[in-house]
């Protein structure tokens, strides 16, 4: 029986849906004489291979528990023509067919084959990019026109009928905002005010934040084609608008840098956003988490995310990268390169060192005068009591535990880690360092086990 292995892939809603692909690609594989298949899924965009079902699936054919890949359209596997590669030479190292339900079997031990596999994927990229263009020209265009290019009414607006009208009853919250700012007041001071007054609706600190920043207050819309004014029917004036982000700008720069070591390195298990930092300061103590920055801004988007305790997941991902370093093999490296130096070392030394006997050969031939012949014959009865130790497996390991237990730390880390992932349980479960598609996480459970 061949051992299959099936990916699934949805990143919108329009696509085909995970569970009507699992069914399709379960009735054809049984033409292919394929009885069980074992599935691996990701809701996520097909440009990245920092996917964890797709991460799944590699490290299953580098083992060599896969014959047959199986796949709706060979655009689920990639949208990119890298790591489309990537995945193809791993496959025809380890003799994995790949069956699509729309594009065909392909025997990737057979040069064909693999070309058509190029150029289906090239295809799937090009396809890829010109959605993307049309989209972004289409917003453009309509951005040109001075249309809105989205109907999300943000806090104090409703959309109806393709325009969006002042809601009276949450207007007079969004000027509150604005007054109390001007007058010195801070986002988490503003949303106390609030809940003490009946006139106005609460709003939580980082919702004070977000309306104080939205340009829509002041009739603006500002994207990426532009900044374009009288947009929205206007809460608040342009002057107090301007006025609101002058201060926000200066109390920016006074802002201390945050104390936390992951920034812009974690995603967000639900959105796929980075997460950002957010410091509470309380009169004994501090603390620091890391949080969705669409929860930052809730006239976007509210996402179910709210955050994770910042100490709790660095400790969990140093501890992570300690254990992955301190392993048998690391060791065995390090003491395997000082003892070849060590003996490079020696025999340099002997052969630009004289013997005693060498040494008296000279003195008799005249080469060297009774003075010299006395120093240098001390010098190297001074060299021979100190002998080269060689240094054992045991002292390496020992030394490198204190390296990883007192100077390991994240600073040293930051610059090499790409992406930290985290699941909606907020349980580390990704480590990825720059230039590596390993996941230490994976490796480190599968030391584990073994």
């Amino acid at each position: 029986m061949k051992q299959a292995i099936g990916y699934l892939r949805q990143s919108t809603l329009k696509q085909q849906s995970l569970v009507a692909q699992k069914q399709t690609i379960k009735s054809l594989a049984k033409k292919h004489s394929i009885q069980h298949i074992t599935f691996y899924s990701d809701k996520q965009s097909g440009r990245t291979d920092k996917r964890n079902g797709y991460q799944q699936i590699t490290e299953l054919i580098q083992q060599g528990q896969c014959e047959v890949l199986c796949c709706y359209r060979l655009n689920r596997l990639h949208r990119n023509l890298k790591n489309a590669l990537k995945l193809m030479k791993l496959c025809q190292k380890y003799h994995v067919h790949i069956l699509s339900i729309h594009d065909g079997y392909f025997d990737m031990d057979k040069a064909f084959d693999r070309l058509k596999l190029n150029i289906f994927i090239s295809l799937a990229e090009l396809e890829s990019d010109n959605i993307g263009e049309q989209v972004k020209n289409g917003l453009k265009e309509k951005a040109r026109q001075c249309k809105l290019i989205t109907t999300h009414a943000p806090f104090g607006y409703t959309y109806r009928n393709g325009t969006f009208t002042i809601n009276q009853d949450e207007a007079p919250t969004v000027k509150a905002i604005f007054h109390y700012y001007l007058q010195g007041y801070g986002y988490k001071k503003i949303a106390q005010y609030l809940e003490t007054d009946d006139k106005y609706i609460n709003r939580k600190p980082y919702q004070v934040r977000a309306i104080i920043m939205n340009p829509n207050y002041c009739g603006r819309v500002i994207n990426q084609y532009g900044q374009y004014d009288n947009m929205f029917p206007s809460i608040v004036s342009t002057n107090i608008y301007e006025q609101a982000q002058a201060i926000r700008s200066q109390k920016h720069t006074k802002r201390t840098p945050s104390d936390n070591q992951l920034q812009k390195k974690i995603k967000c298990p639900y959105c796929g956003s980075t997460l950002t930092n957010m410091t509470i300061r309380k009169k004994h103590h501090t603390l620091r988490y890391y949080v969705c920055p669409q929860n930052m801004n809730a006239s976007r988007f509210v996402c179910a995310f709210k955050g994770i305790n910042a100490q709790v997941l660095e400790t969990s991902v140093l501890a992570t990268c300690q254990d992955f370093f301190q392993n048998q093999q690391l060791y065995s490296k390090i003491n395997h390169t000082i003892q070849q130096r060590l003996k490079r070392q020696r025999d340099i030394e002997a052969k630009h060192t004289l013997t005693q006997e060498q040494l008296i050969d000279k003195l008799a031939k005249g080469m060297i005068d009774a003075d010299t012949f006395r120093k240098q014959s001390q010098l190297l009865i001074q060299k021979n009591k100190i002998t080269t130790q060689p240094i054992n497996k045991i002292q390496i390991q020992a030394s490198l535990e204190k390296v990883l237990q007192k100077s390991f730390t994240l600073n040293m880390l930051y610059p090499y880690i790409d992406e930290i992932q985290i699941n909606k349980n907020k349980v580390l479960v990704g480590i990825y360092f720059k230039g590596e598609p390993l996941n230490i996480v994976n490796q480190r459970i599968q030391s584990t086990i073994a």
